[in-house]
């Protein structure tokens, strides 16, 4: 017995000496609640979208720019997650009461979730229109979004239990698990960091969840649809679109072995960008002859036209994934047999703001005019027509 005070103070000793060594331990990383650091140009941009609310109208997400709005995605006749989901957010309502803030609901059953049974549901939730929107529509939407945008399963079984936060840029920000509280806290206190914005982020680093920019673009071959792309460079570098985020960039292709139009084009942008402000553009030809076009040959294709920086950047790659960077990311042809000899211009934020035809004087002063346009922007603008002079515009890319 008389050794027991001594046993006793081992123990308690042992067990401090582990509190210690535990409160020193960083915490266990699940699987998906990984925090990383992501340069904010690296984040996904989301474009447009259009469903119909539980009023029956249709929503334009138009309507969501400079707003911070968070999405997720149910279906009406789930019993139990659901409904708690929704109850998650119901309860991230009142506590974000003074936010600026909007959520979305998205029904993941369509055919059986119409107008009428979402402002029912709406109704039971206390949802208030225009802070909490429950949104169908055709599935192909629906999948469109989820999926090709926000990279989460879309269907009645599996659906994402994530709510998903986009900032008002237009950025997809961050996710957030609903069933864990901490993630809850982190939800309300990266909204309202969000709220507070008064300008976009360049040249910041975030820290999230979403993941998804640490490998856009590289995984081409299984995404239905490109937003951005990667190439490499005349130095043999991987150059990334996401990159010149924050810069205005006029797109082009060409071919070094081309005798006649692509000289003339590519005299054209160097006189062009020898009459601009410097560091007033960046300018990305791509060669639609990529088993030619080595980067070793681009490299003294740029010396040949005076390029001693990155302000021009000549790219190469795969031509599978070159003829679809010409039909998704600028429609256009951009193949070995055809090629666009369009002049692309692209906004700050990454997207397609006009086509020009370089050899029509009109045409050309129209995209100096919005060359510098978009060179004044602060912020991302609303989806709008890509303006394309004497000719039918085509609208800005939405999920259709």
């Amino acid at each position: 017995m008389k050794f027991l005070p001594l046993v006793l103070w081992t123990a308690v000793l042992a067990g401090l000496v582990w509190l210690v060594w535990k409160r020193t331990q960083p915490p266990p990383q699940l699987t998906g609640v990984v925090l990383v650091d992501v340069p904010w140009e690296h984040l996904p941009d989301v474009p447009r979208f259009r469903l119909v609310n539980q009023a029956g109208e249709e929503f334009d997400s138009n309507r969501l720019n400079g707003r911070v709005y968070a999405v997720s995605f149910f279906f009406a006749n789930c019993p139990t997650i659901c409904r708690d989901l929704n109850r998650q957010i119901a309860s991230l309502n009142e506590r974000t009461k003074q936010l600026d803030l909007q959520f979305l609901t998205v029904s993941v059953d369509p055919e059986n979730d119409s107008p009428e049974v979402l402002e029912k549901y709406a109704r039971d939730m206390g949802a208030v229109a225009g802070r909490w929107d429950f949104l169908t529509g055709p599935m192909h939407r629906i999948k469109q979004l989820g999926e090709h945008v926000f990279q989460v399963v879309i269907d009645k079984e599996t659906h994402t239990d994530n709510i998903l936060l986009v900032d008002k840029w237009g950025r997809y920000r961050d996710r957030f698990k609903w069933d864990d509280p901490n993630e809850m806290k982190r939800f309300v206190q990266v909204a309202s960091e969000l709220v507070r914005e008064t300008a976009p982020p360049l040249g910041k680093t975030i820290v999230t969840r979403n993941a998804l920019p640490l490998n856009a673009g590289k995984n081409w071959q299984v995404l239905p649809w490109l937003r951005e792309f990667v190439l490499m460079d005349q130095a043999g570098r991987e150059f990334y679109s996401r990159d010149l985020t924050g810069r205005v960039w006029i797109g082009s292709f060409f071919y070094s072995r081309c005798p006649d139009v692509c000289p003339e084009q590519n005299k054209f942008l160097s006189e062009l960008r020898k009459s601009l402000p410097q560091d007033a553009i960046r300018l990305v030809s791509i060669t639609t002859d990529p088993d030619f076009d080595t980067p070793a040959v681009l490299s003294e294709y740029a010396r040949m036209w005076g390029v001693k920086d990155d302000s021009w950047v000549f790219c190469t790659g795969e031509a599978a994934l070159i003829r679809r960077i010409g039909s998704e990311f600028f429609v256009a042809a951009a193949s070995s047999d055809h090629h666009s000899s369009e002049l692309f211009v692209v906004d700050r934020w990454g997207r397609l703001r006009g086509r020009f035809h370089w050899k029509n004087p009109d045409e050309s002063e129209a995209m100096r005019n919005l060359i510098t346009d978009l060179a004044a922007e602060t912020a991302p603008v609303p989806f709008t027509e890509i303006v394309q002079p004497s000719r039918r515009g085509n609208e800005g890319k939405e999920v259709e």
